[in-house]
């Protein structure tokens, strides 16, 4: 019994990422950020709002894109594009910087 409960164990070990669930919007992620429940439009709305924050005190017209550039711009970005614009990892979750900038 105890053989057949540390195999049992084992293969619950050994399949705890390859039994997450496929994510819909964001297939590329990494299996500990497939649970999020956020999609592209609320991950592009999540960056949009973090530049317009980090505009707000600091934009230099000569250099930095308009928030309405920036926007057009997230919109042209593929889904992988997008996260690494987030610059997410695993301390920050993509989950977790699309709740604070939503």
């Amino acid at each position: 019994m105890d053989e057949e409960m540390s195999q049992l164990q084992a293969e619950y070990e050994a399949d705890q990422f390859t039994l997450c669930p496929p994510s819909l919007d964001f297939p590329s992620i990494l299996c500990h950020t497939n649970s999020m429940t956020h999609t592209r439009d609320q991950l592009i709305t999540a960056l949009y709002h973090e530049y317009e924050f980090l505009c707000h005190d600091d934009f230099d017209p000569d250099v930095d894109a308009t928030p309405a550039e920036y926007l057009d711009m997230l919109n042209s970005l593929s889904d992988a594009e997008l996260i690494d614009e987030s610059s997410t990892d695993t301390e920050l979750t993509l989950d977790d910087f699309i709740t604070a900038w939503l």
